[in-house]
């Protein structure tokens, strides 16, 4: 098969990272090409080599409908010359140039955008003008069941087009990168941990912040992970509440070493599109809490880890039930972590990624 993967960016976030993921296990054996707006210093290991079309982000309005424009020239040159038999959008960005693209080539019977968000965090001219894009395109991927099923009630798209594949995950055995293996070092096994963006309305930072300070004090230590908006506010705040035992060791090149040191991850969000972080975590076996928000959490877990999630906003709950799961000690937690790494497995980057071909081979504008 030949594949054409348009991305905004190579580097950073989990859209990218999914993509990076799924790349690497499509390039082994199909014919892929990706392309990327600006491709920068550091960029991620696609599988091939990367085609900047060095176009970066503007600022002003003239200036990014000229970028727009000749973003929407070169993926139909691409698909011209090319001619592949699928062409893969990941993030909004490449998917709304993709679908103008599409219109104006005929070609849009090829194209599969994907929508890594919950759409309704969008801003109401954001969603218009996606509900009106993503009418284009052959498929349109949820990243859940729940962003599937949102898309289809906040951007009213056709049920019929809009599919849902999980993102990859890809299950390791390896100690991880040297300088975030020193981080975690630094403590003890057996820690709370936290892993994502500091943005408390999303993230629920405060409520994190909120169930930690009310465990007993012989609790074990909490350490975050992540940089963001919040994190001047949340240094003040763990300094406000004298929480002396909360390290935030900022962003880390790779968390693994900190989920196989873990004693509980515990997630605190009010919205998710996934969550990469939780499915991580059991894929290294470490036991998690995660509150049951919209969406993703619940179908990462499934019905028989449901005991694991709270309700959303309540750090009393959250509390208790991270309590729980240290009482279990050394031995119930790593009894159970071993049965999250299993129900982790189902979501191996390998099956993900046949997913996404089999969506691919069922387009009706396929190339044979």
């Amino acid at each position: 098969m030949k594949i054409l993967l348009v991305i905004p960016t190579v580097h950073g976030g989990g859209a990218e990272q999914v993509a990076a993921v799924l790349a690497r296990e499509w390039s082994s054996a199909h014919l892929l090409r990706v392309m990327a707006w600006h491709v920068g210093a550091e960029q991620l290991d696609f599988g091939v080599p990367v085609e900047d079309l060095r176009l970066p982000a503007q600022t002003s309005a003239s200036a990014k409908l000229r970028v727009f424009r000749r973003r929407v020239e070169l993926v139909g040159q691409a698909v011209e010359g090319f001619r592949p038999d699928v062409v893969m959008a990941f993030m909004d960005e490449a998917g709304l140039v993709c679908s103008a693209a599409a219109l104006a080539g005929g070609w849009r019977e090829r194209l599969i955008v994907s929508m890594h968000h919950n759409p309704r965090w969008l801003g109401r001219s954001r969603r218009l003008l996606l509900a009106a894009a993503y009418r284009v395109p052959a498929a349109v991927v949820g990243v859940s069941q729940g962003v599937r099923s949102e898309m289809a009630r906040s951007l009213h798209l056709d049920p019929i087009r809009l599919h849902d594949i999980p993102n990859p995950l890809v299950l390791r055995d390896d100690e991880g990168e040297q300088a975030s293996r020193a981080v975690a070092a630094r403590f003890a096994p057996g820690f709370l941990l936290f892993v994502g963006r500091l943005d408390r309305h999303t993230k629920g930072l405060d409520t994190l912040i909120d169930a930690f300070a009310s465990l007993p004090r012989e609790r074990p230590p909490l350490v975050i992970v992540g940089d963001g908006p919040d994190r001047a506010w949340l240094d003040g705040e763990v300094g406000r509440r004298g929480l002396a035992d909360v390290h935030c060791v900022g962003w880390q090149a790779d968390p693994h070493p900190f989920y196989r040191r873990a004693g509980v991850f515990v997630m605190s969000s009010r919205f998710e599109g996934w969550s990469n972080v939780l499915m991580e975590a059991m894929g290294q076996g470490c036991p998690v809490v995660a509150t049951d928000c919209p969406y993703g959490p619940a179908e990462i877990l499934g019905q028989e880890f449901q005991a694991l999630q709270v309700p959303v906003d309540e750090p009393a709950r959250l509390a208790a039930a991270i309590e729980r799961l240290v009482a279990l000690g050394d031995a119930g937690r790593r009894e159970l972590g071993q049965s999250l790494r299993r129900r982790a497995s189902r979501f191996a980057a390998p099956d993900v990624a046949a997913r996404w071909l089999a969506l691919a081979a069922s387009l009706p504008g396929r190339h044979t």
